[in-house]
């Protein structure tokens, strides 16, 4: 176990989610590469968390809850659900994104960011340069868009990570601990 290991003081969201603890099967197989745990982490803290001129961590949020109702990802898309509650986005428009019925929001800036999003999850083929000049025209500068992209790319990994960790420890019944 590395120093980091011993002082890292709150499980990662992946750990968390799956109620992955310290010496369980999953736990342990997730864990032997810790660059891989820890670069996962970073980069939802980077693309989430960390300042974007232009995009609000909100609409980011906005962003990841759709990317996770429509893959789908149910714990994920709860887990954004409370961040965005968290942080005092609207219940309404929460709900609305949740429920990928973006059509009715009334930011047009945030509506286009959400038609991106779900045509790179659902029909990757179409987010090609006319989608990419709907976001210019919705006013999002060449940086904006390509955090936005990275942000679509990051979710749709987390998802699977999340599944494939899922469906490891549900081949591991060993109790709470797994």
């Amino acid at each position: 176990m590395s120093n980091h290991e011993t002082v890292k003081q709150q499980p990662d969201t992946l750990d968390r989610l799956l109620e992955l603890i310290p010496g369980s099967p999953t736990y342990e197989i997730r864990h032997q590469r810790t660059k891989v745990v820890d670069a996962t982490q970073g980069s939802e803290d980077l693309l989430l968390g960390a300042p974007v001129e232009g995009l609000s961590v909100i609409d980011r949020l906005y962003v990841a809850l759709l990317a996770c109702a429509l893959t789908p990802s149910e714990t994920l898309k709860n887990e954004y659900v409370k961040r965005l509650s968290a942080l005092g986005a609207p219940d309404q428009t929460i709900q609305t994104v949740a429920n990928a019925q973006f059509e009715h929001l009334n930011d047009p800036r945030l509506k286009q960011m959400l038609i991106f999003t779900a045509t790179l999850i659902t029909d990757p083929v179409k987010a090609d340069k006319q989608a990419l000049l709907a976001l210019k025209a919705s006013g999002l500068t060449t940086p904006q868009i390509t955090a936005l992209a990275q942000l679509i790319a990051f979710v749709s990994y987390q998802v699977r990570v999340y599944a494939g960790l899922n469906a490891l420890k549900a081949l591991n019944p060993s109790g709470a601990q797994s």
